[in-house]
């Protein structure tokens, strides 16, 4: 059997292979010889290695299992044949979960995936980025699966919080249903508790940009660095809500009248950050956008090749939209 696990959300793949790891030692190996993961701590997967232990009979025990982890991400072109063999022939006694922490698209477009999934017995579970109503839907869920509940309102604070990063976001829930303590987690509860991302915080960064409030925008950039806040995650924070906003200016020179639910649905983006967006987007022109994002290009460039550090990139870049 071949299980694929895979997706640009890593929380959840994670916990997919963890149930699958620990329905196996249920049912088949409690004591937990007959399940091994590749590759092994020096973090270099070996062929010859892995197939053998695909190949090899379970001690004592009807199955065993094989967890090899970013085979697709990592597989050299000229080793795909011999992957590909040693996978198809694999025994029946052999449970095989490839775990790639990749995206969805590279996935199942990768030729090895592309064969391997047809042969029989083959299961697929792809966990891609969680956004729009599809994240809400899992924070409902992974509240419900807690006993606890929440309230719309509380939803949408919580993604303006953090946004899509679903390690905190389940970081943030533990913390919501505990305090709770059974009653239905509220608004005021998440503005309590769970203090906001740069995720979080750039649309606020955003507004004082549109709105030229040079003391906001100063003071929320400093407020990141002094947190700690990698520069180069600033500056890919920057990028994504420039990609965004330059999205959500082109709907709106469309069609004037769009709101959030025209741009959640054209933008596949939660009906929260569609409503921050349609506001925001107002506030600049599509040339203006345009523009910083061929200087974030062009900095990031400068970055990779030691011609720029990331702070004085996002400086820079600030000061333009400031402009």
């Amino acid at each position: 059997m071949l299980i694929f696990v895979y997706g640009e959300d890593g929380f959840r793949s994670k916990e997919k292979v963890a149930q699958l790891r620990a329905a196996f030692k249920e049912k088949h190996d409690p004591t937990g010889i007959n399940t091994v993961v590749f590759p092994s701590d020096d973090g270099k997967l070996n062929l010859g290695e892995t197939l053998q232990a695909v190949a090899t009979m379970p001690f004592l025990a009807k199955h065993r299992m094989v967890i090899i982890r970013d085979l697709l991400s990592s597989v050299k072109k000229d080793d795909t044949a011999l992957w590909e063999q040693g996978l198809s022939r694999s025994p029946e006694s052999t449970i095989v979960v490839l775990w790639d922490q990749w995206e969805t698209e590279k996935v199942q477009k990768h030729p090895l995936f592309v064969t391997l999934k047809n042969i029989a017995s083959t299961h697929a579970y792809p966990f891609p980025a969680l956004s729009g109503a599809k994240l809400s839907q899992w924070i409902v869920e992974r509240i419900r699966a807690k006993n606890g509940l929440i309230e719309d309102a509380a939803i949408r604070a919580l993604i303006e919080r953090v946004s899509t990063d679903v390690w905190q976001m389940a970081h943030e829930i533990e913390k919501l249903v505990a305090y709770a303590n059974g009653k239905t987690i509220n608004e005021s509860m998440v503005r309590a508790l769970v203090n906001p991302s740069f995720e979080g915080k750039i649309f606020d960064l955003v507004d004082a940009l549109s709105k030229k409030d040079v003391r906001t925008t100063v003071r929320l950039l400093e407020e990141e660095r002094f947190a700690g806040s990698d520069e180069y995650y600033l500056m890919s924070m920057f990028t994504r809500q420039i990609r965004l906003l330059i999205g959500a200016r082109s709907v709106l020179d469309q069609d004037p009248r769009a709101d959030k639910s025209v741009m959640a649905k054209e933008l596949d983006v939660h009906p929260f950050v569609a409503s921050k967006l349609v506001v925001q987007a107002k506030n600049f022109s599509l040339k203006k956008l345009l523009d910083a994002h061929a200087q974030l290009y062009e900095f990031d460039r400068a970055m990779k090749s030691g011609g720029m550090s990331a702070d004085l990139a996002v400086d820079l870049v600030t000061t333009n939209l400031l402009k």
